[in-house]
């Protein structure tokens, strides 16, 4: 079981296939919260889930934005961080970041919404990564790329960063997942490997 292959088709899935295989990724803590099993129930739309707790404008945003993020909160605890971002020509403003992505960063939900992305970045990230991501978000092409981000104490951390584009019904696409991996100590291990 690939995890960062297997999120990225939950996201990509219909919503009855996302409902029959989401269960396979969820935690232990997601299988306890009462809150995120109501939430899969009654699924994006419904009067019983008014989104995550964090979001006061839940209901502004549009039906696909909604399906995106309800996918994101049943994932809060996913072994990947996971973020929604809205629309390339608004910036790619972080619309959802899961609890993961938040415990990686050290940010807040409040300090990423509205954020392009590019937050994270700092004096130490990779100039050729940060071009194969613009690139990806010009052309409507998924990557995934490992460069140093910033933590919000200013720390910095190796991220291994998935980028897909999530086409609407009209296969124009409005919102981009990002998938990422603190992968410290793997690149240091490998670093320090004679091996490697």
């Amino acid at each position: 079981m690939e995890p960062r292959r297997d999120l990225i088709d939950l996201f990509r899935a219909d919503r009855p296939t996302f409902r029959a295989r989401v269960d396979s990724v969820l935690t232990d803590t997601d299988r306890a919260d009462t809150a995120r099993r109501d939430a899969l129930a009654a699924g994006p739309e419904s009067e019983r889930f008014d989104g995550p707790p964090e979001l006061d404008d839940y209901g502004s945003l549009s039906l696909r934005t909604r399906d995106l993020v309800w996918r994101c909160y049943l994932l809060d605890h996913a072994p990947l961080g996971l973020t929604i971002c809205g629309p390339a020509f608004r910036d790619t403003p972080i619309v959802y970041a899961t609890r993961t992505m938040r415990a990686i960063t050290g940010y807040s939900l409040a300090d990423l919404r509205g954020e392009n992305p590019r937050l994270l970045q700092g004096p130490d990230t990779d100039a050729d990564a940060v071009a194969d991501l613009r690139e990806a978000v010009d052309i409507w092409e998924p990557v995934t790329v490992e460069l140093w981000n910033y933590r919000k104490d200013g720390t910095r951390f190796r991220n291994r960063l998935s980028l897909v584009p999530l086409p609407d019904e009209t296969g124009t696409v409005g919102n981009w997942l990002g998938v990422q991996e603190a992968v410290d100590a793997v690149t240091e291990t490998r670093e320090q490997s004679p091996d490697g």
